[in-house]
């Protein structure tokens, strides 16, 4: 409660968000916390201390979920006596939390315990910008030692205590951090050294300044990058408490404010001391060799890791746009030349990545899919003279890349209107077209293509687009190419408050449109995206269900992922098929709706 100066009292403002009640949306929510091994703090009632969980797996027939054993180990004795508790959790910067829960059954996995615990009535999901990961810039090296061993004291003869160093099993790299967890990198292949659930009680996070962070973590994944020979660890953090809480919420605000300085390009921006070598000063990194060294680390970077490099990139020039600080082109240029060497290294993997999508990121992941498809469709089009030249099909990905900026400075309630816009609101939004070709047309070095699709992305064949209300051929190839791409990535992609289209439907809408749309761009996007695209979902005879993970030369699907069973409705144990060598009998496809089963499509991104 709080009082006002007249002596009244009203109650403290409740955190805004949405209850999620149907089945259907809590097995969605509790599925994306099961593929992402997000872990859940979970509070007992009339027990102070927190604990922490993972959700093992999600039954939609039978609405329950299973969860990992509960640290620290005393809270198993909680579990079992079905004491009453309530969980939070941070998934792509949203808070979902639910209350009165309680374990249904016990059994024991593995030598360790697993609770059956009923759906919650409800889900409470809030957006929390905050608790997106800090991610640490290439540049800055964070050392991280794991399973630190501190020595016994020794003396000598005289009393004295004589100093000795701790030992560690593995040390890394920090590479991002969250008031929940941490990835870290390391050399070599660490997946049956570190097996799944591996905890180190003391592990040190040291800073350049020598600043160091004495923390435990639990090893919840295990990634492993053959061309890098580098480990990648998910790290969840456990045994906190608040004041190690406090810690590493200061230690996130200052990487957040430490990228947001990188990316500004204001090196007069005061650096925090963390990140400062002992004598005060920032560790260089403009001599040749390191630069040459960096430019060596870009090279090795996963087509995963170059599309996360994407999509940050497109974040931080909306921010900088929003917050009027100089934009970070450069960076921009350099992603662009990344997604153009994985897309001609090999286009079907980009894809794949760049259509396994997050609401709460739509519009930085959107751009970067804009960029992709505008390229890779270019590429394909041999009618067009510059389709294998590099320095155009670098301007389109670096024009697809900006295509949307705009938006940033349209308000939030306006661009995630689930309904639709009315002529206020709509004017508002047709004129984030204009801004991104004002902004854009104020830097140095700008290609003209940039400016073009800033505006002809949004303009239709028969004059109704916006906001020059160009008709036809004052349209160029390329706006209207772009056109297409933007409205079928937009069709087949979800938001927060819609699920994405199927793309056979997509397609058939598209066609719908021959009066807005070119026809023979539409008809280029579908014989280059095959019937059944990377990343869409497809059904056998027998009611398996696989979502498509490659293809071949003619673009049908040539490798599966089986996951569920609609006959059944129950998951299949994930298997990749060779369609190539199946039967006849058994290759007849069907498109399907993941939407209808609930299944998203990261779930191409997870090794068997």
């Amino acid at each position: 409660m709080t009082q006002s100066k007249n002596g009244t009292t009203s109650e403290e403002p409740k955190e805004e968000g949405q209850l999620i009640k149907s089945r259907e949306g809590i097995y969605r929510l509790m599925r994306r916390l099961q593929v992402k091994h997000t872990p859940l703090k979970l509070r007992f009632d009339s027990v102070a201390d927190h604990y922490t969980s993972m959700v093992l797996a999600v039954n939609f027939k039978e609405g329950y979920i299973l969860l990992d054993e509960v640290t620290p180990k005393w809270g198993d004795e909680l579990m079992a006596k079905a004491i009453p508790f309530h969980f939070d959790s941070y998934h792509d910067g949203c808070k979902i939390s639910a209350e009165k829960l309680q374990a249904v059954g016990r059994a024991i996995k593995e030598d360790s315990p697993v609770y059956k615990v009923l759906f919650p009535t409800e889900l409470h999901f809030l957006q929390r910008r905050q608790f997106f990961r800090a991610s640490v810039r290439l540049s800055l090296n964070i050392q991280v030692r794991l399973g630190v061993k501190k020595p016994e004291i020794k003396r000598d003869e005289y009393d004295n205590i004589i100093p000795q160093s701790p030992t560690w099993e593995h040390d890394g790299l920090l590479r991002d951090l969250s008031a929940q967890g941490c990835q870290i990198e390391a050399k070599g292949d660490l997946r049956e050294t570190l097996p799944k659930n591996t905890e180190y009680t003391s592990c040190y996070i040291i800073f350049p300044n020598g600043h160091l962070l004495d923390i435990g973590i639990a090893i919840r994944h295990v990634g492993y990058d053959e061309k890098r020979d580098v480990s990648s660890l998910g790290c969840q953090l456990i045994n906190m408490d608040p004041k190690l809480d406090r810690k590493i919420s200061f230690i996130v605000n200052e990487l957040q404010r430490d990228n947001a300085r990188s990316s500004s390009g204001n090196s007069s921006a005061p650096i925090s001391e963390l990140f400062l070598d002992a004598s005060g000063k920032e560790p260089s990194k403009n001599t040749q060799p390191e630069t040459e060294e960096e430019t060596k680390e870009l090279e090795k970077l996963t087509t995963e890791e170059v599309h996360h490099k994407a999509v940050r990139c497109v974040q931080k020039l909306v921010n900088s746009l929003r917050d009027k600080t100089a934009l970070p082109i450069d960076e921009a240029w350099e992603v662009t030349d990344l997604l153009l060497e994985k897309l001609q290294k090999d286009r079907q993997e980009l894809l794949l990545i760049s259509r396994v999508r997050s609401s709460a990121n739509y519009l930085y992941e959107h751009s970067v899919s804009v960029a992709v498809l505008l390229a890779d469709q270019t590429m394909f089009n041999q009618d067009n003279p510059r389709s294998g030249d590099p320095s155009y099909l670098r301007d389109i990905i670096f024009a697809g890349l900006c295509h949307d900026l705009g938006k940033g400075l349209i308000p939030d309630r306006i661009v995630n209107k689930s309904g639709e816009l009315n002529e206020t609101e709509a004017k508002v939004m047709h004129k984030h077209s204009l801004l991104t070709r004002e902004v854009l047309s104020r830097q140095q070095g700008m290609p003209a293509i940039a400016l073009t699709l800033a505006t002809q992305n949004c303009e239709r064949l028969d004059g109704s687009g916006h906001p020059e209300h160009l008709k036809g051929i004052s349209i160029s190839p390329v706006g209207k190419l772009a056109a297409v791409i933007d409205v079928f990535d937009a069709m087949t992609n979800g938001r927060s408050y819609r699920a994405g289209l199927p793309y056979a439907l997509a397609y058939k809408r598209l066609l719908a449109m021959r009066d807005k749309l070119d026809l023979a761009s539409i008809q280029q996007l579908i014989k280059r995206q095959g019937l059944y695209p990377i990343g869409s979902l497809v059904a056998f005879e027998n009611g398996d269900l696989a979502f498509v993970k490659r293809h071949d030369q003619n673009n049908h699907p040539s490798v599966v992922r089986l996951v569920f069973n609609k006959n059944t409705n129950q998951p299949l144990k994930h298997q990749d098929l060779k369609l190539a060598v199946l039967p006849d009998s058994k290759k007849k496809l069907l498109p399907e709706d993941p939407a209808k089963y609930q299944l998203l499509n990261d779930l191409l991104l997870n090794e068997l």
